[in-house]
């Protein structure tokens, strides 16, 4: 059975919300991962996060499907430096047990096409120091580092 990935919609929410607090639980203690949380602008809950995301028209949501299950999604939203659109994807998430069978690549080429199709110059996308799985989807679908943020904690 092959991966797909499919644009999200309203009856999605509970199973992406529930990814989501998934993918925070995942990412919130890894070096670098709580910072990269907080500066993402999110709603109180996972439903509201999803549901704004959903109905914010600069972004789009996929469902990543197996063996007609959603289990992973990625979101990714526009934005304009200058004269030039953007992509970044903000959220791309497989749950392990589903890792290592396309899931991630096909959302991430989905997020890529869609880049493509709306004129975006460029994608960007976030791997945590020691994400090494992310880091090599990503650059398995071209896309490289080209800025390394470091941080001290002060407190």
């Amino acid at each position: 059975m092959l991966a797909i990935a499919r644009p999200a919609d309203e009856g999605d929410v509970q199973d992406l919300a529930q990814l989501l607090v998934e993918a925070e639980a995942e990412m919130s203690p890894q070096r670098g991962g709580a910072a990269l949380l907080a500066s993402h602008e999110r709603a109180t809950s996972a439903t509201d996060t999803v549901l704004a995301a959903l109905n914010d028209d600069d972004t789009m949501v996929w469902c990543g499907v197996w063996e007609g299950v959603v289990v992973g999604y990625s979101i990714a939203r526009f934005s304009h430096e200058g004269d030039a659109m953007i992509v970044t994807i903000t959220d791309l998430y497989t749950t392990p047990q589903a890792r290592d069978v396309g899931i991630g690549e096909v959302l991430l080429e989905t997020a890529i096409a869609w880049a493509i199709g709306i004129d975006a110059v460029a994608i960007d996308a976030h791997a945590l120091p020691g994400a090494r799985e992310s880091k090599n989807l990503y650059e398995r679908l071209g896309l490289t580092a080209r800025l390394i943020t470091v941080r001290r904690d002060l407190r």
